[in-house]
């Protein structure tokens, strides 16, 4: 620092016997800055006040242009140097700052020299990736500047970012550069992933390195998926693996049972965090087979076993013969199912009047599902009234497959009912024709009821134009009927018949009904039945019938309602299907 100095000379007036000095204008040096800190420091220097009342303060600021003053103080009136000090505040961290102190008399200012000083810098803390992780361990890596302060650090980490757990503090010294730190961590959960940062403190500030984070490593996942591309022969496995952090292998094992018994060849999944898809073939499997199999994985933490799922391996198609349907004199339409086994398949119906069979329908596609299709086709350009033979033939890759043989004969005569059902006492139209498709000629109709012995014959009728014939029957109990014409009978027409119920009103709420039929209903129950809103019919009342088969009963009602009387096929027995009764409107007066 410089000084400078004024001394002023002057003459002595002698009067009597003394002399006094002359004033002179202040002296100001400037001294060293002391107790550095971030955002203060103290400034120091020399004042001589040269036998005047004198001021000084201590200008500051980044420039020489200062622009920052501390409070004026009084430095007295006397001649020889006064040490001062001044306290600067309201610094910026880490900035160069310029000072110098100015003193004042009446006889000037005298300004000391520029000085410099630098505040205090809190230390830098940079987090480094995590090393060593283990399933339960990993070091977490840094490193630190003091920025010239003594410094201690530590890392704090925890599963999310608010940490919660710390290492123990450490000194980083009070150097100028960085320098490397790490800290071991144990007692980690394993497979989970972590949060981390570095934290130096000195006594100018806190620093907190960037949040990172690592996983710990944990024995793998395994998924087993469904399978694809499945052939008679093979199949392609899938899954994902998470390894988990940890070089890991994997493989699928197969087999018949849940013993497995069969693996793929061992594949590497790496070692990353996330689920990989991972696939392998399983070969040399027998078709139409069943297989279990799952996904293992294995890393030096522990082996990773996916859940057991299943696969049926391709096949021959099954193929069920049904029953032969819309049977006439010339036509027929022979039913099946067929299971395609997972392959594309066809199929057809073969037939002819030996097992040799001779002739088949069109191919068809049966899809290439494992449920079973219902088919059917239409066989046409029969004989009449002869017996043929049929089977369902379905056909893929993997072979071939035939139904059983069945049969079916062509009628010589067809029958038909208008109707399926029949109240008791009302008739049934019966119709048909002869394959000849000529009048006059007859036809003798027979009529089987529930439990009797063997047909019996109930008519005989004559073809009209185009061999057409017609028969009002009345049965009274189910009734089986075929006709019979040149020898050649049609197939057989069940009629089921219903008991006749009679339902009347009598008076206010009173009502009765009779259940009538070819047997008694004595004792039997009835039920009177309401319509809902919704259109339901529900049950409002239950009555036994009297040794009539009637009865009479009353019933209250709020409103107006539409009224019927039933009676269960349990309630009529064998022979006899359920009754009902027509529908009364009930208006409440």
């Amino acid at each position: 620092m410089r000084v400078g100095a004024i001394v002023f000379l002057a003459g002595l007036l002698i009067t009597g016997a003394g002399a006094a000095a002359v004033a002179a204008a202040p002296t100001a040096i400037t001294g060293p800055v002391t107790t550095v800190g971030t955002t203060t420091a103290t400034a120091t220097g020399t004042v001589n006040p040269g036998g005047q009342s004198t001021s000084w303060y201590v200008e500051y600021g980044t420039t020489t242009g200062y622009g920052r003053n501390t409070p004026t103080k009084s430095a007295g009136s006397g001649t020889s140097n006064v040490q001062v000090s001044a306290a600067l505040s309201g610094l910026a961290t880490g900035t160069t700052y310029h000072y110098r102190v100015v003193a004042t008399n009446a006889s000037g200012t005298a300004r000391g020299a520029d000085g410099l000083f630098t505040t205090a810098s809190a230390p830098a803390a940079t987090t480094s990736a995590a090393t060593g992780v283990t399933p339960t361990a990993a070091t977490l890596n840094g490193s630190v500047d003091p920025n010239g302060r003594e410094t201690t650090w530590y890392f704090e980490y925890g599963t999310n970012s608010s940490y919660g757990t710390k290492t123990a503090a450490q000194s980083a010294g009070s150097g100028t550069t960085a320098r490397s730190v790490a800290a071991g961590v144990s007692g980690l959960a394993v497979g989970r992933t972590y949060h981390f940062r570095l934290v130096a403190t000195s006594d100018a500030g806190t620093s907190r390195g960037a949040d990172r984070t690592f996983s710990t490593a944990g024995a793998p996942t395994a998924s087993t998926g469904s399978p694809t591309s499945v052939t008679a022969r093979s199949a392609k496995l899938n899954g994902s693996v998470n390894p988990n952090g940890q070089p890991t292998s994997w493989y699928f094992e197969f087999g018949t049972t849940t013993a497995y018994g069969t693996k793929t060849a061992s594949k590497n999944a790496g070692s990353g965090t996330k689920p990989t898809g991972v696939s392998s073939t399983a070969a040399g499997l027998r078709a139409a087979t069943t297989y279990h199999y799952r996904l293992i994985a294995v890393n030096a933490s522990g082996t990773g076993i996916g859940a057991d799922r299943t696969l049926r391996t391709a096949g021959p198609p099954i193929a069920r013969t049904g029953p032969t349907l819309d049977i006439g004199m010339s036509s027929a339409r022979p039913t099946g199912a067929v299971n395609p086994q997972g392959r594309g398949t066809t199929w057809y119906f073969e037939y002819g009047t030996t097992t040799r069979y001779g002739a088949r329908t069109a191919s068809k596609g049966a899809g290439s599902t494992f449920t079973d299709q219902a088919v059917s086709a239409p066989i046409t350009r029969l004989q009449t009234a002869v017996t043929y033979h049929y089977r369902l033939v379905a056909r893929n890759d993997a072979g071939t497959t035939r139904g059983a043989d069945l049969t079916f004969r062509t009628t010589g005569v067809t029958l038909n009912a208008r109707s399926r059902r029949v109240v008791f006492g009302r008739r049934v139209m019966l119709s048909g024709g002869v394959p000849t498709a000529q009048a006059g000629q007859q036809v003798t109709l027979f009529a089987q009821a529930y439990r009797s012995g063997s047909p019996q014959a109930v008519a005989t009728v004559i073809t009209g134009a185009g061999g057409g014939w017609r028969y009002l029957a009345k049965p009274r109990i189910r009734t089986s009927y075929t006709a019979n014409w040149n020898g050649l009978s049609s197939r057989a027409t069940v009629v089921g018949v219903r008991p006749a119920v009679v339902f009347r009103r009598l008076g206010p709420a009173k009502f009765s009904t009779r259940v009538l039929a070819a047997r008694s209903f004595a004792r039997r129950l009835v039920k009177l039945q309401r319509r809902t809103r919704g259109g339901r019919w529900v049950t409002a009342k239950r009555i036994r019938l009297n040794h009539r088969s009637a009865a009479v009963f009353r019933v209250r009602l709020r409103t107006t309602a539409r009224l019927r009387v039933v009676i269960s096929d349990v309630q009529t027995g064998p022979g006899y299907l359920a009754g009902i009764s027509r529908t009364l409107v009930y208006r409440r007066r």
